[in-house]
């Protein structure tokens, strides 16, 4: 039997469709080719305790060495692979701090199946830790200054936070509504309704904006975050889209083309200069995917 067309489907279920409406539609996925579940509701499949690591490698090579033997704060552990990963790997103590009781279970369950004791569990941050790591979320955070300063405080003397997190807002892909159009910049050609609007074919939790699961996080307000907060990066990669290496450098233009930021940080107070960055993720689980 032949599948009504995503036209017929919208108008079914939206009824009439403006012109924005059905130029977005027009690059968008079918309906039925999509999976209306979010990623983020369940513990996810993507991950095992054995891959866990594989971004935080990507993003600061040799990562998994220089957590040996060191104090480990997962600032926004989601579902505790990364976590109990980290342990296993060598870590003396991981403290996962997550504010979803059910990841913070999983977990805990996770963790007692790998026979993995130096790892715990907790919905906030408690101690004193050698590292902190923020990965995939940053862009998420509802206050990110607020969880930024957090992260400082709870470093140890000599302490570094690593985060890794993108798209940034401005990107293509800054609308993290892949899952249904591989249209880039939406969210600055087309008005919040009308993504919203189409969203709802492909997604039923009746969200309706960005907010709170996007806090438009851009490559200048990452900046100014962290100097903010008294920190200064180690060492720091942008990384653009498609590799193009000269846009990340372009003040306004990078903002457009950045696509992942990886940033070693330390506070201020300790001294050198922040590092030029080269070219070449409280947090609200309702990431718009």
């Amino acid at each position: 039997m032949t599948r009504k067309s995503k036209f017929a489907l919208a108008s079914e279920k939206l009824g009439s469709l403006s012109f924005g409406e059905r130029l977005l539609l027009a690059f968008s996925d079918h309906p039925d080719d999509v999976d209306k579940t979010s990623r983020y509701a369940a513990p996810t499949r993507q991950w095992s305790v054995e891959t866990a690591l594989a971004q935080l490698e990507e993003a600061f090579p040799g990562f998994a060495e220089k957590a040996k033997g060191k104090r480990v704060l997962d600032y926004g552990c989601g579902d505790g692979f990364q976590s109990v990963a980290l342990a296993k790997a060598g870590a003396q103590q991981v403290l996962g701090v997550e504010i979803e009781a059910n990841r913070r279970a999983h977990g805990e369950a996770l963790a007692s199946k790998e026979g993995v004791r130096n790892v715990a569990f907790a919905e906030r941050v408690s101690g004193k830790f050698d590292i902190v790591i923020s990965l995939n979320a940053m862009e998420h955070f509802i206050s990110p200054e607020e969880n930024l300063r957090e992260m400082r405080q709870a470093l140890a003397p000599g302490g570094r936070i690593y985060v890794s997190f993108g798209p940034l807002w401005m990107a293509p892909y800054g609308h993290h509504m892949h899952f249904f159009t591989r249209a880039p910049w939406i969210n600055l050609l087309f008005s919040e309704k009308t993504v919203f609007h189409i969203r709802r074919l492909y997604r039923d939790d009746g969200a309706a904006s960005w907010s709170p699961g996007m806090n438009r996080m851009t490559v200048a307000m990452f900046e100014r975050l962290i100097a903010g907060c008294g920190l200064r990066a180690v060492h720091r990669r942008d990384r653009t889209a498609a590799n193009l290496p000269l846009v990340g450098k372009v003040p306004l233009v990078r903002e457009f083309f950045v696509n992942l930021i990886d940033a070693e940080l330390a506070p201020t107070d300790e001294g050198t200069a922040e590092t030029a960055p080269t070219n070449c993720y409280k947090t609200s689980k309702n990431r718009n995917n």
